[in-house]
């Protein structure tokens, strides 16, 4: 596999390396990708999809690329398994070498490359209006495994020296049709020979640095970070497991820009099944009752608890009991007269979880008169 087969810039130069001697200063050069490819130039670009589905498609691109690079690493494996020679120069290890040296450094601005597209796009996400502070705690996360210089070894230092010995072992002033013209020197054998090593360590870096990258970029689109906004119907919520009805409470939660503390209830929990925070730092605790079907009710012992927990906690705690039920008569009048406390009954869980309503929107009017 050639990077011209993957739609890389490729140049012709001495026995297929990527190597040229410029014939006035006789200094070997090394020929660089101008660009990176216009497959990944579209990764760069607006689709025609925006929002999540433009990014996932971005992310999707970007993924494919990094596949490319680290299959093109791969099927270099005999060439870094083969300790270098310290003996002799083969012109056919030489060339292996040559072409290693070429996909070390084109792997490696490819990922500089991806690593700025990445960084790129979890800047605009976080810069989005983006309520959700799961996804934004993810994109930070993320964030902070990528943009900083890799710790690689010092061969890349002298990479251009690096160049310079393989371009002059390649050379055809070394050898003619049937014997040696000029014999290379004992010590410019045991200097390729640091340099051949030098480049199996750099292989080794680009190797773990387009693991990592590849990482990144499936995290991002199997985690949190591209998950739509949560909505799901009554009918569906009516045949919900309790602790599934609970989860969904914590996401339209977080879907509306709360931090979750807890989720889940628990012996002790004070009758709060989910435990939030508003972007002010106040509390809201929920008790999240679920009836299969829709048919169960809510009475004013289950109110009554919920505020004292809620009090308990801290005097500007909002106390919020959620149902897909019914909320007895005796359940409103009670929180009509405290002011901590919301209901939310069958119609205000429509409007919230189906309709897509923020709890801002859903709660205005529950409160006392």
């Amino acid at each position: 596999m050639t990077w011209h087969h993957l739609g890389f810039p490729t140049a012709q130069n001495i026995r297929g390396g990527t190597l040229s001697i410029d014939s006035g200063t006789a200094r070997p050069t090394t020929r660089r990708p101008a660009s990176p490819g216009p497959e990944f130039g579209q990764a760069l670009l607006p689709g025609t999809e925006t929002g999540t589905e433009g990014m996932r498609q971005r992310l999707m691109i970007l993924q494919g690329r990094l596949e490319r690079c680290a299959t093109v690493l791969r099927a270099h494996q005999e060439t870094v398994t083969r300790v270098p020679r310290t003996d002799a120069l083969a012109l056919d290890l030489v060339q292996d070498d040559q072409r290693l040296l070429r996909d070390v450094q084109q792997c490696e601005d490819e990922a500089g490359e991806i690593d700025d597209a990445l960084t790129e796009l979890f800047q605009e996400l976080m810069a989005a209006d983006l309520k959700s502070v799961r996804r934004r705690q993810e994109a930070e996360r993320l964030s902070g495994w990528i943009g900083a210089p890799p710790p690689y070894s010092p061969g890349w230092n002298s990479a251009n020296e690096i160049s310079v010995t393989f371009a002059h072992a390649s050379s055809p002033l070394l050898r003619v049709e049937g014997g040696s013209l000029f014999g290379p020197t004992a010590l410019f054998i045991k200097r390729y020979a640091e340099h051949a090593t030098f480049i199996r360590t750099m292989y080794k870096d680009v190797t773990s640095r387009l693991a990592a990258l590849r990482q990144v970029a499936r995290e991002a689109l199997d985690g949190p970070l591209l998950q739509e906004s949560t909505l799901m119907d009554l009918k569906e919520i009516d045949k919900l497991h309790h602790s599934q009805f609970e989860q969904l409470i914590a996401d339209l939660l977080d879907r509306d820009g709360y931090r979750i503390i807890r989720s889940g209830g628990s012996a002790g929990d004070m009758g709060a099944d989910v435990l939030a925070a508003d972007p002010l730092g106040r509390f809201v605790m929920v008790q999240a009752k679920h009836f299969t079907g829709g048919g169960g009710s809510v009475g004013q012992p289950v109110v009554q608890h919920l505020y004292g927990g809620a009090m308990a906690t801290h005097s500007s705690t909002l106390a919020v009991v959620v149902t897909n039920g019914r909320l007895t008569g005796g359940a409103k009048g009670w929180a009509a007269e405290h002011s901590r406390v919301r209901l939310i009954g069958r119609e205000e869980l429509r409007r919230w979880a189906e309709s897509g309503e923020s709890l801002e929107s859903v709660l205005k009017g529950t409160g006392p008169a």
